[in-house]
């Protein structure tokens, strides 16, 4: 009864009402037993000459009050039906405007003196004015696609108070830089108009507000949402697509800033660091000389000048920053970097010109070696030409942060605080130091295994390789060669394209032809290893066997380098051949830590999340957003439980592009310590090219959607389907048959 009356309930209680009199007469009759009584004969004989007369006057009476009773019912009920059928009285029903307003950054692509935003606020301005002043009973609701799930108002009566409160907040509409959820959206006024939620008792008419961008429209990608306007359409009472696009559409020329990419692995102080600036032509004719400016911090910005992009094709400027070592050893803050272009023609969208980057610089990059035959005999430690090559003498710096430790120290270390860590001839990892070594790989530490004289081989064959499935990639087979080196192997590198051998190609070859290796580890190899591309040797020796030399693994994240020969004179004379050797090592070790520059880059409303080391930091810290304001926010177990002292700091809530910092402060009690994050647009929104009216319609088919521009006034949107409510037709009658019946029922007193 819902698809005809507001309070059904109501219907039914009127119902019960006409019946109950009627239903207690009926029983009234037959608790009593008629017996003929003779003084009785001479008044029957008299009313049966009127009796037709009275019983045909007693019921119409009596219709007369089970009509008023069903009126006052269907009173209460107010009944509607979902066709229109004409003026006057008719129009009752209240109207609920549901107003779905793409608020998405392609909303502010400004031609022709205005915006799609500006043409779709003055439209749904329009509306509510026009509103207002018809005394309308009607509400208002106001979704933005940007946040689908938070309704701006929802179902607000337009009262003086809320119009004025409406028409101020659309003022101050602003695009959101997150991403559209159109698709969401829809769900959402799907939800409301469900018969089930009480969704069928109003007239709930839906404006969509769009640009109409293919990004968000495109009927190849976006089949759910034309799937959703069918259903809203037949469910509502009307559904109008609104171009706000239309009156600011112009050309779809835009330039915009893709993305900033350091180009090394760690941005270290005292260090020459790389960037490049890549900009995009979406527009249909060149670019050409487009200033890039790139901003550190509060410096002067450095610009570079690209020649020409063509369209559709992208562009990149190269930038070199050397951030400055701090004095008294102060730590290292983040400098937060800025690109910007101000194209002079051909940009549609100025949103886009700007993207933000977190320069999170170091020290250097956090390296661990753990000798695994430490001696105190100049030159005679596991890793001493290691330390000379990784960190030479001089006044370059090599941008590598030493720390040296024996095996036995490597199950205390909070391994996180390195990126890449070498065993030096460890003889054996217990299970403890094992676990905690593969979590780190598996994380995507990078590790690096030297092999020496006091191997465990079995140790190694059994618990780190484990046919494969381990850290080692390779199965050991016994030391081979001469410990008193005659003869040796030459070294003879077999991917001179790999980052770490790629200075050796060509002109560099001859560096490598003076290494002779006297001894080495005899290894294998799994074949199926090989050709799934998880294992991948680098060098081998030239002995007979062809023994690998430099073999390169993945595990988990991580990356694992194993050299199969020691990295001092006891099995080669490697170390002396000193440029070889350093390149090798230095070129060894950047390739083998994980790229961390990229980190803290997210797009807006993306998570921010950090890993915060309880022995280190106090779980209660704050954010401070690009508005400017702190917002505190507390530290959360991972999932290894309250046991771990690795918790996770977490913040959602990122509307806004910009930079968002992390503070936290030290155990020790000492100054806060920022982790900087940047929060950028999603390039795809300066896509400004748009679906046609033909192509919506054509997608549509046949189902009853009105595509409209913004600059049409609300009587051009008035329902299709109507659901008028006849109230007052019900109030009529029962006035009317209240009358009827005290009228007769007089007169028939009177008369009778």
């Amino acid at each position: 009864m819902s698809n005809f009356f507001i309070s059904p309930l109501l219907f039914w209680s009127g119902l019960i009402a006409v019946a109950l009199p009627i239903i207690i007469h009926l029983l009234n009759r037959r608790r009593f037993r008629r017996v003929d009584w003779a003084a009785m004969d001479f008044l029957l004989q008299a009313q049966k000459i009127n009796r037709r007369r009275v019983k045909l006057e007693d019921f119409i009476l009596l219709l007369l009050r089970c009509l008023i009773m069903l009126l006052v019912g269907l009173l209460l009920a107010r009944p509607f039906f979902t066709f229109n059928p004409g003026a006057g009285l008719f129009k009752t029903a209240r109207h609920e405007r549901v107003i779905l307003l793409d608020d998405s950054l392609s909303m502010n692509a400004r031609a022709g003196g205005t915006t799609p935003l500006t043409e779709a606020g003055k439209a749904v301005t329009n509306w509510i004015t026009t509103l207002a002043s018809d005394n309308a009973d009607d509400s208002f609701t106001l979704l933005l696609a940007s946040k689908p799930d938070r309704a701006i108002y929802r179902d607000e009566p337009l009262t003086e108070d809320a119009v004025n409160q409406i028409l101020e907040d659309l003022k101050q509409l602003e695009a959101a830089d997150v991403t559209s959820q159109l698709p969401k959206a829809l769900e959402e006024i799907e939800e409301m108009l469900d018969p089930a939620a009480g969704g069928g008792s109003v007239n709930r008419i839906v404006y969509v507000l769009s640009d109409f961008r293919s990004r968000d429209w495109s009927p190849e990608s976006q089949k759910e949402i034309y799937e959703s306007l069918k259903r809203i359409a037949d469910q509502s009472a009307g559904l109008y697509l609104v171009d706000a696009g239309a009156d600011a559409a112009g050309s779809t020329d835009n330039v915009i800033i893709e993305d900033i990419r350091a180009r090394d692995k760690a941005l270290i102080a005292g260090v020459p660091s790389e960037f490049e600036v890549t900009v995009r032509n979406r527009g249909t004719a060149a670019v050409t000389d487009l200033a890039v400016r790139l901003t550190a911090g509060e410096m002067l910005p450095i610009e570079r000048v690209i020649d020409r992009i063509a369209p559709g094709e992208t562009g990149a400027a190269a930038f070199t920053f050397t951030f400055a070592r701090p004095a008294n050893d102060l730590p290292l803050a983040p400098i937060p970097l800025r690109a910007e272009i101000s194209p002079e023609a051909g940009d549609g969208l100025g949103d886009d010109n700007t993207r933000f980057f977190p320069a999170r610089v170091t020290s250097g990059i956090q390296v661990l070696l753990v000798d695994g035959d430490p001696d105190s005999s100049y030159g005679e430690s596991e890793t001493f030409f290691m330390q000379k090559a990784l960190a030479p003498r001089g006044r370059a710096i090599s941008g590598l942060d030493l720390t040296v430790v024996d095996d036995t120290e490597l199950e205390i270390l909070p391994l996180s605080e390195y990126e890449v860590i070498f065993l030096a001839n460890v003889y054996r990892l217990n299970q403890s130091a094992r676990e905690r070594l593969e979590a780190w790989v598996e994380d995507g530490g990078g590790l690096v295994w030297v092999l020496g004289d006091q191997i465990d081989e079995e140790s190694y064959n059994s618990e780190l390789h484990r046919n494969g499935e381990g850290m080692l990639p390779i199965s050991l087979s016994g030391i081979r060669g001469d410990d008193e080196g005659n003869p040796w192997a030459v070294l003879n590198p077999l991917e001179l394209s790999h980052p770490v051998l790629s200075l050796f190609d060509g002109d560099g070859s001859p560096l490598l032809e003076g290494v002779k290796v006297f001894q080495w580890w005899g290894s294998a190899v799994l074949p199926a290893a090989v050709e799934s591309g998880t294992v991948d040797v680098l060098a081998e020796l030239s002995d007979e066997s062809k023994s690998p030399l430099l073999i390169e693994s993945s595990f988990g994240e991580g990356r694992v380098m194993t050299v199969t020969s020691a990295l001092d004179l006891d099995w080669n004379n490697w170390p002396t051949e000193a440029a070889s050797f350093l390149i090798v090592l230095q070129e060894l070790t950047r390739h083998m830590a994980p790229k961390r520059t990229g980190e803290g880059v997210f797009p807006v409303g993306g998570s921010l999340r950090h890993a915060l080391e309880l022995t280190e930091f106090r779980p209660d810290g704050s954010v401070r957003t690009p508005a400017g304001s702190s917002i505190p926010l507390r530290a959360l177990p991972k999932t290894g439980g309250e046991q771990s002292t690795t918790w996770e700091v977490r913040f959602e809530d990122t509307p806004r592009r910009g930079f968002y910092e992390i503070e936290l402060t030290p155990t020790d009690g000492g100054d806060p310590e920022g982790i900087l994050f940047a929060a950028n647009v999603d390039p795809s929104e300066g896509a400004l090219e748009r679906v046609g009216t033909k192509t919506l319609k054509g997608e549509l088919g046949e189902t009853p959607v009105k595509i409209v521009a913004a600059s049409a006034s609300l009587m051009d949107l008035g329902a299709t389907k109507s659901r008028s409510e006849y109230w007052r037709w019900a109030l009529y009658a029962l006035l009317a048959f209240l009358c009827v019946e005290l009228i007769y029922g007089w007169w028939l007193g009177a008369r009778r």
